[in-house]
């Protein structure tokens, strides 16, 4: 069988929602890829330390993560790039005038920082513990890898974040991560000399458009948001309705 290099989201496109489990057909299908010869990697925004949790898990060993700003390649860190420290510094001061609760990842650890006791509340339940440290000097920071606020729909295009990519996680919090999934395909790309038809990348939100419209077939999930299905070549079943399973097996991989 003709080697392919699938590329997979988890939350939502793996896994159901955001409960990293995923379901028993999408694991037979990974297992019988694997078992067909081809490559399995993860694409996701996570920060490298939980998606390698993940990966562990469903035995992955190659990761683009950080929303492609950080590469795992056979379980070493090849790359991994901070958010501008800079800009990320004069935000949170700008956050602090407005009085918004924050905080930041500023390590590769599953952890969240904050000077901050009102962020507290807002911090999303199953994602990583927060630390409230009221000697916290951000702007002592060299490197950070997110950074997180308190913030509406309604009141995101009030707030000047300089530039910087956003990703909503939930109604009330943001994040602030890298939306560039397919530059760590393309180190990949590159470092496994793949030919762009034989790269197969599967999403479901909106940071996964970044990965679709690259050369590359782009398969979303049934329940992908409506502007991902758009530039997708393939849309499949839901994730929790064998989605995974049917479309490799839609084009004969398994």
């Amino acid at each position: 069988m003709h080697k392919k290099y699938f590329f997979f989201d988890i939350d939502g496109t793996l896994s159901t929602g955001l409960t990293t489990m995923m379901p028993e057909s999408a694991v037979k299908a990974l297992a019988q890829l694997r078992a067909n010869g081809h490559f399995t990697a993860i694409a996701t925004g996570r920060l490298q330390a939980s998606a390698a949790a993940v990966a562990a898990r469903y035995g992955f060993t190659d990761i683009v993560a950080d929303g492609g700003w950080s590469v795992t390649h056979n379980g070493e860190i090849v790359e991994m790039e901070s958010l501008p420290t800079a800009d990320c510094i004069a935000l949170i001061e700008r956050l602090e005038q407005a009085g918004i609760p924050w905080a930041v990842s500023p390590e590769n650890e599953k952890l969240c920082v904050t000077t901050d006791k009102n962020y507290l509340p807002y911090a999303p339940e199953n994602y990583f513990p927060v630390l409230w440290d009221p000697h916290f000097d951000y702007h002592r920071l060299e490197h950070l890898y997110k950074v997180y606020y308190v913030c509406t729909p309604d009141e995101e295009n009030h707030i000047d974040a300089g530039g910087l990519p956003l990703v909503r996680y939930n109604p009330h919090v943001i994040f602030v991560e890298p939306k560039e999934k397919q530059r760590g395909i393309r180190y990949f790309q590159q470092l496994l000399s793949i030919p762009d038809e034989d790269i197969v990348v599967f999403g479901d939100g909106m940071n996964d458009i970044c990965m679709f419209g690259q050369g590359w077939l782009s398969i979303a999930m049934g329940n992908a948001r409506a502007a991902l299905k758009e530039k997708a070549d393939y849309i499949t079943t839901d994730v929790d309705k064998d989605g995974l399973w049917n479309a490799c097996r839609h084009f004969g991989w398994i």
